[in-house]
């Protein structure tokens, strides 16, 4: 399993939620992740916002909620709004994708 798989079945997820592979709907609210940087040891680190409303222009106003960071190994060790279930699925879709790649 690969960080790069896991931030795959990220994205994945996000779209079978809204449509947009950054915006996922939690159990209390809509969040928005962006990719930060990648440290020298391939861990990813980056921010997770939640949709606080909209300004009187409807554009959205989106306020830091937290952040994610997701090891070189695939393990992720926070994702501010995913739940601790959907992590380990995504996990476990992330490590099928590395056992195909592995074969082909």
């Amino acid at each position: 399993m690969s960080v790069e798989n896991v931030l795959d079945a990220v994205k994945q997820h996000c779209r079978n939620s809204s449509g947009d592979e950054q915006i996922w709907s939690g159990n209390s609210a809509t969040y928005y992740w962006n990719r930060g940087k990648t440290a020298a040891d391939g861990t990813v680190n980056g921010v997770v916002r939640k949709l606080a409303g909209t300004d009187a222009n409807g554009e959205k106003i989106w306020v830091v909620a937290g952040s994610f960071k997701i090891l070189a190994d695939g393990t992720i060790l926070r994702f501010t709004g995913l739940s601790k279930k959907v992590q380990k699925t995504i996990q476990g879709v992330a490590t099928v994708v590395s056992k195909v790649e592995e074969t082909v």
